[in-house]
């Protein structure tokens, strides 16, 4: 049996993106990253895995800092220790230039370093031979197509690496079939962030990324690989250490601002570390422009400042308001206590007998429903069509009388 992690575009020091309006408050963001590889070579371990793969992108840029490539080689002198080989290309971020690194990589690190397909054997310490073929990138883009490169399998395992786009002519293209054409048992693709499963039946998979950098990167991973017999499986194994959340919180029943914070912090649970977008809806019975746009860095300040002060593990990065639609309600210049005073005057019972007047005049009605229940469903029902098809709101400038 064959066992390994297929782990694909990292981008470990990449910094997070879109927290502008809480960058304050996001100092610590970039140990997210040491945790998530830490956290991979953690598993590695855990598993006992032959060989870790790393498909392309493994860094933002190909020229890392010396203290992200001190970090990272730290990490791999851990596999070391374990006798677990590491298998490197490069992608289209990280592309490859010897002289950009200020350290020699671990010895337990085989690097591919040329845009020519090459083919590393290995074997594991059960004394199964394995071949892992790839390429890297030696420039920001490569235009060729590298599948034709790859030799048809060799030997009882062979993996390929990949690092490119189908559908893009600058990212090594490919065709589906030109790769299942080699016979090989596991296709690591990099470049695409989204887990993708190209081919279940050829094993050709984009693990995605390990951990999310922007709020669309919400499915996040490595692939832990079993092949025996023939036979793959794999299954994505969570590894990053923040994740991405939207919380849509309703306001409805709140009238006053006071009320809106004290719904919001109610929502939060102290739970594993999250950067969370909020969507306020539900905002009909509030003031018009009850959160100003100045207003709403307020209140990130005073939510954040609240859940760190309770050591919550959440950073809420953005507040949006879901209006509603302006077909959907017709505006009235008043407030709900207008509403309450002309139901109020209607539930007299002098001037609800003079409006039902002609109806209980009908002895059939008043056999079918009592008077007293009768008027508690019909005011029931005139408040909720009133509240459902109007939106009460006192607007500025008008003063009450």
């Amino acid at each position: 049996m064959l066992r390994f992690i297929h782990c694909a575009d990292l981008h470990f020091d990449r910094p997070f993106e879109g927290l502008h309006s809480v960058a304050s408050k996001t100092k610590e963001l970039p140990r997210e990253n040491e945790q998530v590889l830490a956290n991979i070579v953690k598993l590695a371990i855990d598993k006992k895995v032959d060989f870790l793969l790393f498909a392309g992108d493994t860094f933002h840029q190909n020229r890392p800092t010396l203290k992200t490539q001190q970090q990272f080689f730290q990490q791999m002198e851990q596999l070391n220790k374990e006798n677990i080989p590491v298998y490197m290309i490069f992608g289209n971020h990280d592309y490859y230039e010897e002289e950009r690194y200020w350290f020699d990589f671990p010895t337990n690190v085989h690097l591919f370093k040329e845009e020519k397909v090459q083919t590393i054997s290995g074997q594991t310490n059960a004394g199964e031979r394995y071949f892992i073929s790839g390429f890297s990138y030696l420039s920001p883009q490569i235009s060729q197509k590298k599948v034709n490169e790859f030799p048809i399998k060799q030997t009882d395992y062979h993996i390929g690496m990949y690092h490119g786009d189908m559908s893009s002519k600058h990212f090594a293209p490919f065709q589906l079939q030109e790769m299942k054409n080699k016979n090989y048992d596991y296709w690591a693709l990099g470049h695409i962030h989204v887990p993708t499963i190209l081919s279940e039946e050829a094993a050709i998979i984009y693990a995605g990324t390990p951990q999310g950098h922007t709020q669309k990167e919400e499915s996040t991973g490595v692939n832990y690989v079993m092949i025996d017999q023939g036979q793959v499986h794999w299954q994505i194994v969570d590894v990053s250490a923040v994740k991405w959340e939207q919380k849509e919180i309703s306001l409805a029943g709140i009238s006053q601002q006071k009320a809106v914070l004290d719904r919001i912090i109610e929502t939060f649970q102290i739970s594993e570390r999250k950067l969370v977008k909020l969507r306020l809806k539900d905002t009909g019975l509030l003031p018009t422009n009850w959160l100003q746009e100045k207003e709403i860095l307020e209140l990130l300040d005073y939510v954040n400042d609240y859940l760190d002060k309770y050591q919550f593990k959440q950073l809420v990065y953005q507040v949006d308001v879901v209006e509603e639609l302006a077909a959907e309600k017709i505006v009235l210049p008043a407030d709900k206590k207008l509403l309450e005073q002309l139901l109020a005057t209607y539930q007299q019972i002098d001037k609800y007998n003079e409006t039902i007047n002609e109806l209980v005049s009908y002895p059939l009605a008043t056999q079918a429903i009592s008077m007293e229940q009768l008027q508690e469903e019909t005011f029931k029902q005139i408040q909720e069509k009133l509240e459902s098809e109007f939106s009460w709101r006192k607007l500025d400038g008008i003063k009450e009388s």
